[in-house]
């Protein structure tokens, strides 16, 4: 097989891994555990069908008493890519920003397409901004959530269209999920340009058996070709 035809196959194969098909169910952070300050830490885990995997985050974390509440506005935190809003309905990582805090979230397995959901980023004559640098994202929903906003209250770069791809989102009283297309075992951004106060989750979805077929196919088919070129 010609080195172009293996590399359209891989690169078919890893874009299958890398997009999901269908509105998921995603497994979301059981919070167990936080410690406020600046930085401050928190530690949960994602209970995924094939095992668990360890959620540690460190960064800023604002101790309020109202965590906000997932289960207002259900259509708000689903789309065609997630077909359920986070849980528990009242448990969240807060923050602030207005600092230069990097937040970093590390996963004890690499997580396929992670989905963090947010609420209430930024008010409307104060906006707030998470700016994941290097980490590009894609903007899935939004709309209104525990303390008002809208469907145009998040921006990604500028753009407040569902599926909007960028680095840096804006909030203001912005409410919805984002999607990290890949496998990641972190993910930091930086929240300098704050308000009082918003707060966020993750989750992951798990792939399809359709989609690890494809990703392994690819990688026989590149193992083949390796074996041919050490005969000859």
């Amino acid at each position: 097989m010609k080195t172009t035809h293996l590399a359209a196959a891989l690169t078919a194969s890893f874009a299958l891994l890398a997009a999901p098909a269908q509105a998921d169910q995603i497994y979301w952070t059981d919070w167990t555990a936080k410690t406020p300050g600046t930085p401050g830490s928190a530690i949960g885990s994602i209970a995924l069908p094939g095992g668990t995997v360890d959620v540690r985050y460190s960064g800023e974390i604002f101790n309020a008493p109202d965590q906000g509440n997932w289960d207002q506005y259900l259509a708000t935190y689903t789309s065609t890519a997630v077909d359920n809003a986070p849980s528990p309905a009242n448990v969240s990582i807060q923050l602030r920003g207005n600092n230069s805090t990097v937040n970093t979230l590390t996963f004890s397995a690499p997580l396929l397409n992670p989905v963090m959901a947010i609420q209430s980023l930024g008010q409307g004559s104060d906006p707030a901004t998470y700016d994941f640098g290097n980490y590009t994202f894609t903007l899935l929903s939004q709309g209104p959530g525990h303390w008002a906003g809208c469907a145009t209250c998040l921006s990604v770069n500028g753009s407040t269209a569902i599926g909007a791809v960028g680095t840096t989102l804006v909030g203001r009283e912005g409410n919805g999920t984002i999607q990290f297309l890949g496998t990641y075992s972190s993910i930091s951004w930086t929240a300098s340009d704050g308000e009082n106060y918003h707060m966020f989750t993750i989750g992951a979805p798990v792939p399809e058996p359709e989609t690890y077929a494809m990703l392994l196919a690819g990688l026989g088919l590149m193992a083949s070709v390796a074996r041919r070129r050490k005969a000859s």
